[in-house]
Formats: C-alpha cells, sequence, structure tokens
C-alpha cells in the first residue's frame, strides 16, 4: 500500500514537472506581446490546473501580473479562482506542518 501512494506521488510530481516545461514556453510567448483575452483565458485555465505547483503558480502569476491592467476584470476572476481552488488546501498543509 505504501509502495502505491510513493509510486501515485511520483506520478503527479512527474506530471508537474512535464506540465511547467510545457506551458513555460507558452507564458514566455504570451508575457512577450499581447494576446487576446480568450487566448489568455484559456491558458490560465490551464494553469490552474497545476497551479498548486509552486514553479507552474508563479507562471499564473506572472500572466496574471503581466495582463492586470489591460484585462483587469478577467485576471480579477482568475485571482478569485485560484484562491476558490488551491487557498484552503495551503492553509490544510500549514496546519497538518503544525
Amino acid at each position: 500500500m505504501d509502495e502505491e501512494i510513493y509510486q501515485i506521488a511520483e506520478q503527479i510530481v512527474q506530471t508537474h514537472q512535464k506540465a511547467y516545461k510545457v506551458y513555460l514556453p507558452l507564458v514566455e510567448d504570451v508575457c512577450s506581446r499581447t494576446a487576446s483575452e480568450d487566448e489568455l483565458s484559456h491558458l490560465l485555465d490551464y494553469l490552474l490546473d497545476f497551479a498548486c505547483d509552486e514553479k507552474i503558480l508563479e507562471l499564473y502569476k506572472k500572466v496574471c501580473r503581466r495582463y492586470l491592467y489591460i484585462y483587469p476584470s478577467c485576471i480579477k476572476l482568475y485571482i478569485e479562482a485560484y484562491r476558490e481552488m488551491w487557498e484552503n488546501e495551503d492553509e490544510l498543509k500549514k496546519e497538518n506542518d503544525l
């Protein structure tokens, strides 16, 4: 049972590493130009799914910061979506660390 849990955890880590490698160039591209709101929304949707990973969260924040003043209502929705999806989990992790 412990070995199965370890394998699953390792697969999750590998998936996050692969996602980072895929999304890094996309984020760099989107941040180097002005993307449409639809393109931005699609990218943020995908990044949000992996935003529990610190490296991907940094990509998410980078995109949000870049577009905050261009599409403020869109970015506000994604900040709220992140908080709803992941912040409670962060609080639980901190409580478990005590």
